[in-house]
């Protein structure tokens, strides 16, 4: 998965206020965002209209201090959804050069003055989260409705059982990213609904980011409600088994890419894997001291620094050259290129783990290994291909889906 830098300092932060038909509300935005930044180096404001058809541009031109330069206006054509919105100025902030952006409102269901205290958690961690429902007492005194109360606190919770996190909030519209973050991940992935908030969410977790919560105060006004509640509550609930199922291995989404800078992942501290099974077998059936072993498909030398507290002695055979001290000797072999020449009878035990699948012709090359033999005796081999036959492919193959994960 990937992994993300420590925050770098902040100088230049993009405060993103999304609206759609929010005519009403954009004044209060506006006026009630702090002094501080406007005209400031350190901040610059974009409203992100969303193709509304009321007069949410025109009164907020009206309403932007006339000194004030640190201002941008998009008006969007066409509808893009509110993820499709965020989108926009996401790239609109990374291609501009901010080292972080600030999503708020254009209904002012969140207190546009709270936009500074994003800024000094950013330079300690990835995403920032203002929550709501730290103290659900203040959310119900700020008359946020009970359903949606009990809604919200059924959802992160059942969230966070599924995807193994404890966030007191899934669902905060006000909420704060690092562009070093938003570089790393494919949010333009993502869905262009409501639920794209939580799989940035998804996103940032299945990167290792930082993420603090801190508690915001709740405003519920007259604003127009646009989620679906049913619908909304389903595709984050699917969103969240897709991810815990990936994180298990049974499902893959190019939203949760894995990019590793590993070209070989160690596998023997994985007790499910054929390679830890392997070294165990080795140590308990397998009298090592002595022994010559032939690694084909090496890597690095994770097997051979597992039985390195053994005199066995190990040959390995890759197409990188790991470098290191793990082998008594190395051979470097592109194995569908080069003809093989090694006599596999000269060795105790051969290990061919997880190689012949990226093979073009793997029966011709076990073939080779029987060929190129010259001695009546018959070392043990062992070969595994990845299982793609048990029953959570099938049923997938059943439906006409083959998400091959990355375990």
């Amino acid at each position: 998965m990937t992994e993300i830098e420590t925050p770098e300092k902040i100088k230049r932060t993009l405060i993103c206020i999304v609206s759609y038909e929010a005519e009403r509300h954009i004044t209060e935005v506006l006026t009630r965002l702090p002094k501080e930044v406007w005209d400031s180096p350190n901040y610059h404001i974009l409203l992100s209209d969303d193709g509304s058809k009321d007069d949410t541009v025109s009164v907020a031109q009206k309403k932007f201090p006339s000194f004030a330069k640190n201002y941008t206006i998009l008006k969007l054509k066409k509808n893009q959804g509110y993820g499709g919105n965020q989108k926009v100025c996401y790239r609109y902030a990374i291609e501009n050069g901010f080292d972080a952006v600030i999503l708020l409102h254009g209904d002012a269901q969140y207190a546009p003055e709270l936009v500074t205290k994003f800024t000094s958690f950013f330079e300690a961690h990835h995403v920032v989260l203002g929550s709501r429902m730290m103290e659900v007492l203040s959310a119900i005194k700020g008359r946020m409705p009970l359903h949606k109360v009990l809604g919200n606190l059924v959802l992160t919770r059942l969230q966070n059982c599924i995807c193994q996190t404890q966030l007191s909030e899934f669902h905060t519209g006000y909420r704060g990213y690092t562009t070093q973050f938003l570089k790393k991940i494919p949010f333009e992935r993502n869905s262009d609904n409501f639920h794209f908030d939580t799989e940035i969410l998804l996103q940032a977790f299945h990167a290792n980011a930082s993420i603090k919560e801190f508690q915001i105060p709740t405003f519920y006004g007259d604003e127009a409600c646009r989620v679906p509640g049913l619908e909304y509550a389903w595709n984050v609930i699917v969103a969240s088994i897709r991810f815990r199922l990936q994180k298990m291995g049974m499902f893959t989404s190019l939203k949760f890419p894995h990019s590793s800078n590993q070209i070989y992942k160690d596998k023997t501290d994985d007790v499910n894997s054929i390679h830890s099974v392997v070294v165990e077998y080795l140590k308990k059936n397998t009298d090592l001291d002595g022994q010559l072993l032939l690694d084909i498909g090496c890597g690095p030398g994770h097997i051979a620094r597992k039985l390195g507290n053994n005199k066995i002695r190990v040959t390995g055979v890759d197409l990188y050259n790991p470098n290191n001290s793990g082998f008594d000797k190395f051979i470097q072999m592109n194995l569908d290129l080069d003809p093989w020449k090694i006599d596999i009878s000269k060795y105790d035990t051969v290990l061919a783990l997880d190689i012949i699948e990226h093979l073009s012709e793997p029966e011709k090359f076990l073939l080779s290994l029987r060929y190129k033999m010259t001695e009546p005796t018959t070392p043990k081999v062992i070969v595994s291909v990845p299982n793609i036959g048990f029953i959570l492919v099938r049923l997938n193959l059943l439906m006409g889906r083959f998400n091959y994960a990355d375990r």
